[in-house]
């Protein structure tokens, strides 16, 4: 059993390493009983009408999540954080702790329905291959940049790929087009294609990493709302623990700032001047941005998805202070929040 004074200080870990992300500091979600596997593999809600055909989740434009029911067109946009109340849902049950990851699925597919298969990042498996809709978005950013820096071949693939099919052969029928319609040689336009499409694949993966990173939002929210809860409760403010919130408060937005940074470098490394014929350091460049994001979102997707099975009214403090340790152990790794060297 955990003391009832537990030291909240970050450990020293060094700031030139990191530790293996699927083996450092386990996190385990508050309510789930000793030896039960969390997330489970399926979203297998015991509620009824949680599990009658054609009900779904899906994120609305906004932001917020629909619950969209199979009649009349019906569609609730509800707050996640207080839906189990609008739901009927109590608070701690195991099907309140399946709606709370109902947020982190959608970061990682478009929809999900009850009994569906669990998204594999949640499951700690490794990450799918980019869509097509990265793909078709890298490549539209490559394009661009091909008619504002590249020489005579590159401005003509870029004009014939805008004139082709968005997908994984675009490359191939682009070129296909600069041979027959254009003149180039083959010799001079399949190098160059290749080497563009490697490109485009790295900036495609660093988009998809990038639109599933866990909802850093989200837990910060989670951690004011339980600060605000306990500091309004007269036994515990001021407490150990109340002021641990508060440091983790102060500091929970790093992982948020540190992704969005990536993402903006490797958009801009996209825009900066370089020859595309030759563009071996950018696409190790956009790999690099990759690796980094997907290492942030292995580090703290759990403890995203576990901040948010939170109910500051009646979930364990024991519980929540774990959760306390399981972030100030995560902030402490200084290399995971470095800024990137141009």
């Amino acid at each position: 059993m955990p003391s009832p004074h537990p030291s909240f200080a970050p450990s020293p870990h060094a700031a030139t390493a990191l530790p293996n992300p699927r083996d450092f500091d386990p996190v385990s979600f508050p309510g789930v009983p000793p030896g039960e596997a969390w997330p489970p593999p399926t979203l297998d809600f015991s509620a009824s009408w949680l599990r009658e055909p054609g009900l779904c989740f899906e994120r609305d434009a906004g932001g917020g999540i629909g619950v969209v029911r199979p009649f009349a067109h019906l569609r609730m946009v509800v707050d996640i954080e207080g839906a189990h109340s609008l739901l009927d849902i109590r608070p701690g049950s195991r099907d309140f702790r399946l709606l709370r990851l109902v947020p982190a699925a959608l970061r990682c597919v478009e929809r999900i329905a009850p009994g569906e298969a669990m998204p594999g990042p949640l499951l700690d498996d490794d990450p799918d291959p980019p869509g097509d809709h990265h793909l078709y978005a890298a490549s539209s950013a490559l394009v661009e940049r091909l008619a504002a820096t590249a020489g005579e071949e590159g401005q003509a693939l870029a004009e014939a790929m805008r004139r082709v099919l968005p997908g994984p052969t675009m490359f191939e029928a682009a070129v296909a087009r600069c041979i027959t319609e254009s003149g180039f040689p083959m010799e001079r336009m399949a190098p160059l294609a290749r080497r563009l499409q490697r490109l485009a694949n790295a900036h495609a993966r660093v988009l998809s990493v990038a639109a599933t990173q866990p909802d850093y939002a989200a837990m910060e929210r989670m951690v004011a709302r339980t600060r605000d809860a306990l500091g309004a409760d007269r036994r515990w403010a001021g407490d150990l623990l109340t002021r641990a919130l508060d440091t983790v408060q102060l500091r929970i937005s790093l992982p948020r700032r540190t992704a969005g940074d990536l993402f903006a470098a490797a958009q801009a490394a996209m825009r900066q001047p370089m020859p595309v014929e030759a563009p071996t350091r950018l696409i190790q460049a956009q790999e690099r941005y990759r690796d980094r994001l997907l290492e942030l979102s292995v580090f703290w997707r759990r403890l995203t998805a576990a901040w948010l099975a939170v109910d500051p009214d009646t979930t364990d403090r024991r519980e929540i202070e774990a959760l306390v340790r399981n972030a100030l152990r995560r902030l402490s790794l200084v290399t995971l929040y470095r800024p990137e060297e141009g």
